[in-house]
């Protein structure tokens, strides 16, 4: 069974601007979701990990991302989010090393981040999990996007640009290796994952509708 603790959840929902198309709470509590399926397989196939930390890292993991982290002397989103996530769970009594771990995890989200241990890897991969969702969750997701980006920004890029900006974006954040589990390669030993993201990157990139 998923962990979940509905305190906790209230905490970190807290922190989150719900009027955010994207960077909401509910994109944290469905990553939190995918994670689960995750952490079940690597439980199956004897796959060290802590699921308090990654539970811990997905509902934190975009926490303030409505603030100007720069403003309040941050280099990164992620990095405000993991100190939002290090005040939150010292409050709420979680053990620092847990906290140490989580904070790591959050900072591995980042479109530079890296994975250094089974939890880093599987917050990251449960954060870019939409990537390699069906078509339709894909291109809702860009477009949840596209609309934060005009809302923050005060910039309305033209269709055709922003998904190239999405193409060149997306590809970035797959320079990461994520494999845990034995599906993460096909019998040609390519990435599951990686396949199915540049197919949705090709299919976005000749779809000429910017809505649903």
């Amino acid at each position: 069974m998923a962990m979940q603790d509905k305190t906790l959840e209230k905490i970190a929902a807290a922190l989150y601007e719900p009027k955010l198309p994207y960077h909401n709470f509910g994109h944290a509590i469905t990553v939190t979701r995918f994670s689960a399926q995750l952490i079940e397989q690597c439980c199956r196939e004897n796959v060290p990990l802590d699921e308090k930390v990654v539970y811990y890292a997905l509902l934190f993991h975009d926490a303030g991302y409505q603030h100007d982290h720069h403003a309040l002397g941050f280099d990164s989103k992620e990095a405000y989010s993991a100190d939002l996530s290090e005040h939150a769970l010292r409050d709420y009594g979680v053990d620092v090393d847990v906290i140490n771990k989580v904070k790591k995890a959050i900072l591995a989200t980042h479109i530079d981040g890296t994975c250094e241990s089974n939890e880093d890897k599987a917050v990251r991969a449960s954060d870019l999990s939409g990537l390699a969702a069906g078509y339709d969750v894909f291109k809702a997701n860009a477009i949840k996007l596209r609309e934060e980006q005009e809302m923050m920004s005060g910039q309305s890029p033209d269709w055709s640009t922003y998904t190239a900006s999405v193409r060149d974006t997306v590809r970035l954040f797959l320079r990461e290796e994520l494999e845990l589990t034995s599906d993460y390669f096909d019998e040609n030993n390519n990435s599951v994952f990686h396949t199915k993201v540049e197919e949705n990157i090709q299919i976005l990139l000749s779809d000429n509708s910017p809505t649903m």
